[in-house]
């Protein structure tokens, strides 16, 4: 039932008209081996759906020989002039594009519209950016960062940290996933372990319960599994539009607080 379901709604997605692009977030915490495989294959099923995506990096800053979002925002027009050929799935250096967004937190309307323009030949927008950045960006809207997590120790550290400023910063409720890995280098700690400590943090400091999507880490070159293809539907349905620079205000997040013995309370 559940493949089916599946490739139903695959089916009607592909069928509906793009309004316009779709706004999607995953958090950087310094988790690469769970973030960029899972990342790459969530573009792939976004693309299986009939999206094309457009990465905007902001791991990765703009120069003058790998331009990007940076450049986007200085020329609007820059973007007409590319391929109508080009691939479905387009990554872009914006560190400096996101930083400059973020600075102009009265103007979010305004850079959310733009982006909207820029990329509005695109049915997906994804941005991955730290959660620092992302709060001013998209805090308070209906979207759900992805924020993935290995069994590293310093995962469960960096995930803790991004999700804290998440919740209490951004109030933003994100989507969580478990990248289980079945070979398990030093320093790392069993997945089920992983995924119990951050749920005690959360709970304990936060006043949060984790409900964590455990995903087995894919093997090079694997294409996305009918969990991720899962994961891409959901997030779609939490998507922002971009069109109009549409923001939906959450309301605060009940039970969310952060107590004076949060051990953790210093990073932020």
């Amino acid at each position: 039932m559940l493949e089916h379901t599946l490739n139903q709604a695959a089916g009607l997605l592909a069928l509906t008209p793009h309004a316009g692009p779709q706004m999607l977030a995953m958090v950087s915490h310094g988790d690469e081996q769970a973030e960029l495989p899972l990342l790459w294959r969530l573009c792939l099923a976004l693309v299986d759906f009939g999206y094309s995506v457009t990465v905007l990096d902001a791991t990765t800053y703009e120069t003058e020989t790998n331009p990007g979002l940076d450049q986007m925002l200085d020329d609007r027009y820059w973007h007409e002039d590319e391929d109508l050929d080009t691939p479905a799935w387009t990554v872009l250096p914006a560190g400096r594009g996101i930083q400059n967004l973020c600075a102009a937190p009265a103007r979010r309307q305004q850079n959310l519209r733009q982006l909207g323009q820029l990329f509005r030949h695109d049915g997906v927008v994804i941005v991955y950016s730290p959660a620092e950045w992302l709060v001013p960006l998209v805090g308070e809207t209906g979207i759900e960062p992805l924020l993935a997590m290995s069994s590293m120790k310093s995962s469960l550290l960096t995930g803790y940290v991004a999700l804290k400023r998440l919740l209490i910063n951004g109030k933003l409720e994100p989507t969580i996933v478990n990248m289980i890995q079945e070979h398990r280098p030093a320093k790392v700690i069993a997945s089920g372990a992983m995924a119990t400590s951050l749920s005690e943090c959360a709970k304990n400091f936060l006043g949060y319960d984790v409900k964590a999507i455990n995903i087995a880490a894919p093997a090079d070159e694997e294409p996305p599994c009918r969990k991720i293809q899962g994961l891409a539907l959901r997030l779609l349905e939490n998507a922002m539009p971009l069109r109009n620079g549409f923001l939906t205000t959450l309301p605060e997040a009940g039970g969310v607080h952060l107590h004076a013995d949060d051990p953790f309370a210093g990073s932020h």
